[in-house]
């Protein structure tokens, strides 16, 4: 991405939902996730108007799948030590692209999913770190790729945009 990122005016990352985590609700979630995204023409248009109307306004992600938000409060719990080192990566990674120092409290923002559309100026840096990735081995938490999944809001914010959050099919 890094040689092509420029190209464009925005981005939309979808992908396929595969997780090991039980109240991640795969096919489900992700039907939800596609069709708030781009499940017709008339929710991109109003994304893509969204973004004209608003200068400031960097990231649309869907509200949380309402599924989720009931499971949540088990998944929290069983993963504290894990968000711990996932603060870690996203406050390494932030102090690369800003130069500042524990930007990611103890509470996680992030857009659950990781399926969003994007103004790329709210993000562009992330294209631009150099970081080595190591091999993908199913690793569920604590990666640099799980902290990138988890950093987006914190980029479009000290970037000076903001985000929205949609429903638009159930």
């Amino acid at each position: 991405m890094r040689s092509k990122y420029k190209r464009y005016k925005y981005i939309c990352h979808l992908h396929t939902k595969k997780s090991k985590h039980k109240i991640l609700l795969g096919a489900n979630w992700s039907e939800y996730l596609y069709n708030n995204l781009i499940g017709d023409k008339y929710i991109i248009n109003e994304i893509l108007y969204e973004f004209q109307r608003y200068n400031k306004l960097g990231f649309i992600i869907p509200e949380a799948y309402y599924q989720i938000i009931r499971g949540i409060k088990e998944f929290e719990n069983s993963n504290l030590a894990l968000n711990a080192i996932n603060i870690k990566n996203m406050n390494f990674l932030l102090k690369r692209i800003f130069h500042k120092n524990n930007v990611v409290g103890d509470k996680l923002v992030f857009p659950l999913g990781d399926m969003f559309w994007a103004k790329t100026k709210s993000i562009y840096q992330i294209f631009n770190i150099r970081l080595q990735f190591p091999e993908e081995l199913g690793q569920t938490n604590d990666t640099i790729m799980h902290s990138i999944e988890r950093i987006w809001l914190y980029l479009v914010k000290l970037n000076g945009f903001f985000y929205k959050s949609i429903f638009k099919y159930f």
